[in-house]
């Protein structure tokens, strides 16, 4: 090393470069003129922001890779109390399938329920491969199972959450619920009909069994399944459990759901 590039570095250290970390861009926001934040989820973890410097140049090497869901390989500079810079990047897959307009709104659905699930600097590799899995599938399913697969993947993050409800027993006796189910408003779960007194609310026995299906079925096998009903006929009850969870009743929800 010559002395002209050991200028300012204390005798016996060198630097050290993180090493690159899997992830998948959630949000960007412009910064000043020519930069852009940059929140990213990654497995190990969890949410990461970066200042891309530059981005914005035509000749940045960010330039078509910090794109929405991009999954990058990236590597960030280490953590000393501010903001991070995101140093490098590079693109491991660009989804241009979610790109249709049914698909891309499914997607940014999903993204925004693991954003909420995700905290900083902390890892939460369940609804990482949760979110993976789920662009995955959006983009390989056929259109006409996509409200049903976003139906499956909610499921999975109020389960990943603690905040699924048992879908065959009662949430009071715990005696089985059969074709029949009722909620009321005070019990989070499903009760059965000696325990709903009322006002109740039943519970279809077609909306049961499409939760039921997907719920104790692997995701792989959503987008061949039999459905019998429209996705937005069992949609309000997971909406309800959503709701509870987060605390936020999530717009692009409910556009997804007005689709036919």
């Amino acid at each position: 090393m010559t002395a002209a590039t050991d200028v300012g570095r204390a005798p016996g250290r060198r630097s050290r470069q993180a090493p690159p970390v899997r992830v998948i861009v959630l949000r960007r926001s412009d910064f000043r003129e020519s930069s852009r934040i940059v929140t990213c989820v990654s497995r190990e973890h969890g949410r990461l922001t970066g200042l891309a410097k530059g981005a914005h140049r035509p000749d940045s090497p960010f330039l078509g890779r910090v794109d929405f869901l991009n999954e990058l390989m990236a590597t960030f500079s280490p953590d000393r109390g501010g903001l991070r810079l995101l140093e490098r990047a590079e693109l491991v897959c660009e989804r241009r399938s979610l790109r249709e307009p049914l698909r891309f709104l499914a997607a940014s659905h999903l993204a925004q329920l693991c954003d909420f699930a995700m905290l900083d600097d902390r890892p939460e590799p369940d609804v990482f491969d949760l979110l993976l899995g789920g662009l995955n599938l959006l983009e390989r399913c056929p259109a006409a199972a996509v409200q049903h697969v976003v139906l499956g993947l909610e499921l999975r993050l109020l389960a990943a959450l603690g905040a699924l409800p048992d879908l065959h027993h009662c949430v009071v006796c715990d005696s089985p619920l059969g074709d029949h189910g009722f909620r009321v408003d005070e019990t989070p779960g499903l009760v059965c009909r000696t325990h709903a007194p009322p006002p109740y609310y039943a519970i279809s026995p077609a909306v049961l069994h499409l939760l039921r299906t997907l719920h104790d079925s692997s995701g792989r096998q959503w987008p061949g399944l039999p459905f019998t009903i429209p996705a937005r006929l069992a949609a309000p009850l997971p909406a309800l459990w959503l709701a509870a969870a987060t605390e936020q009743r999530p717009r692009l929800r409910a556009m997804l759901f007005a689709r036919d």
